[in-house]
């Protein structure tokens, strides 16, 4: 989760396909990737969504907070709004999210 342009689809591309996103495109409502990993043995799949950070979008992805296990919440580290914005981020998964949702603090770009 973070502010449109902080680079969360960047960061999913890296991270599943080993890839990089040149394009600036936004996203738009939810994208879904899944990754293979095997953790401790054992073989681990993870469904990845990657949201849309403008705000029209946002009752399209609250609802995927409450079956999150975990949250990536990303800003810019070139812009403090982005930054000043994970407040904002961080409520609404306390309003949305299961209270034990785990979350990492990602500052990209």
């Amino acid at each position: 989760l973070g502010d449109s342009g902080v680079g969360k689809t960047a960061l999913v591309v890296k991270f599943v396909d080993d890839g990089f996103k040149n394009d600036k495109t936004s996203t738009i409502g939810i994208d879904f990737k899944t990754k293979m990993l095997f953790m401790r043995g054992k073989r681990v799949k993870l469904q990845i969504w990657d949201t849309a950070g403008q705000e029209r979008h946002q009752t399209i992805t609250q609802q995927y907070y409450r079956s999150a296990m975990g949250i990536v919440l990303c800003y810019d580290v070139t812009s403090e709004a982005s930054f000043q914005n994970i407040k904002r981020w961080n409520e609404q998964i306390e309003m949305h999210g299961s209270k034990d949702v785990q979350r990492i603090l990602v500052g990209n770009k």
